[in-house]
């Protein structure tokens, strides 16, 4: 009855309850000795918070369940870098790329080079750091980039030519 005990509590939004539930009769213990949460009430508990509002609670609940994804997106839409870096750092490239694609992505729409920098370079899309020098027009990074890799120059050429010409340098253009 234990299951259905559980999902009570959580129909009820009583997830400290659940868990307590859990943890009495059943439960696992983390290496350190605390008390596994049950990620599917942690899932749900992030769901209730997020549509209540309180989306730092949800995004820090959604971390807690691995649930990645889904804590990126709502820091992201809050332009809360600095968490999203916090996520981005720990996760695991072999595991989360879809994620850390994600991290960049927020980092770049919001025009933060050196955060979308780290994730490429996490990922080791040396392609898609290229294309975030070009975009940001970070010249120095992108030519010093094509130097090590002669085959991303043609990245570089015609975008650096049309900031010259757009910047009256006809000469270097």
């Amino acid at each position: 009855m234990l299951d259905k005990a559980v999902s009570i509590y959580i129909s009820l939004k009583k997830f400290v309850e659940a868990n307590e539930l859990i943890r009495k009769h059943g439960g696992k213990n983390r290496p350190d000795g605390a008390p596994l949460l049950d990620p599917v009430i942690l899932i749900k508990q992030a769901e209730y918070e997020r549509d209540s509002g309180k989306w730092k609670e949800a995004a820090e609940l959604f971390v807690q369940a691995n649930k990645f994804k889904e804590a990126i997106e709502i820091y992201g839409k809050r332009d809360n870098l600095d968490s999203i870096m916090e996520i981005c750092k720990n996760l695991e490239k072999t595991k989360n790329t879809p994620e850390i694609e994600l991290c960049a992505k927020y980092f770049k729409q919001a025009g933060h080079h050196t955060f979308a920098k780290q994730a490429y370079l996490r990922l080791g899309d040396l392609k898609a750091l290229m294309q975030l020098h070009v975009d940001c027009q970070k010249w120095d990074e992108a030519f010093m980039l094509s130097k090590q890799n002669p085959d991303m120059e043609n990245m570089i050429t015609l975008p650096y030519a049309d900031w010259l010409r757009i910047n009256d340098r006809f000469e270097e253009a």
